[in-house]
């Protein structure tokens, strides 16, 4: 009597499903951590199995090259990012809540803090995901200014919601402004990232906050 086939492996299968995702995950950290401190051009597949203590063959299971494991670490890192800087802010329970000007601009500046502190600690992650991996290739930059897009929209219904009670002036787009905001923040991660300290961030702030509340303020009606 003939024994039945044995089923073999697909070609490029990970021999445990279960430990598929964890050992995709930690390729992904891996190439994070060479991509922030090598630089995405100088790094190569070789660096993140090293990184990881891997060989070739577990790398080309789950990537088919280096450019297909940056999608993967572009969205670690925005993931990294977000978590620090928006927190709670943009949860959709908080969208019910109409902004004053007055928190409107605390809350951007809390998210100023929170992107320097982040530039302070890790700056090869925000220059990273703001100056080298933009410049990549089309299709990224247009996924990174995508988040962009998103964040601004996002601020922008905080800005309609605060139009609408009449705490925001209503001659301006909203979405404009959430871009604006966006803007505003990357000079003082600039200067963070050239080991510009505390004092140096407060005055921008103090600055920013001064041209930003009385233009948002609802204008005046002549009597």
């Amino acid at each position: 009597m003939t024994e039945p086939a044995k089923r073999t492996r697909g070609p490029g299968r990970p021999r445990d499903e279960r430990n598929t995702e964890r050992r995709r995950r930690e390729l992904i950290e891996a190439a994070y951590t060479v991509f922030t401190t090598k630089g995405y051009a100088a790094a190569s597949a070789a660096d993140i199995v090293a990184e990881l203590g891997v060989g070739y063959g577990t790398f080309y299971r789950y990537f088919d090259s280096k450019r297909a494991i940056l999608d993967d670490v572009v969205d670690y890192g925005i993931d990294r990012l977000l978590s620090e800087i928006a927190g709670g802010v943009f949860e959709p329970a908080s969208l019910d809540h109409e902004f004053t000007v007055e928190e409107l601009i605390e809350t951007w500046s809390g998210a100023v803090e929170r992107m320097c502190r982040i530039a302070e600690s890790d700056p090869a992650l925000m220059n990273a995901m703001l100056f080298e991996l933009p410049g990549i290739d089309e299709e990224l930059n247009t996924r990174i200014l995508g988040l962009g897009g998103i964040l601004s929209a996002t601020v922008g219904r905080f800005l309609s919601r605060a139009v609408d009670s009449g705490v925001l002036r209503d001659d301006v787009n909203t979405e404009d402004v959430g871009w604006m905001l966006l803007a505003l923040t990357i000079p003082p991660v600039m200067r963070a990232l050239q080991g510009g300290g505390a004092a140096d961030r407060q005055r921008y702030v103090n600055t920013a906050v001064a041209v930003l509340t009385p233009g948002l303020r609802p204008l005046l009606t002549p009597n």
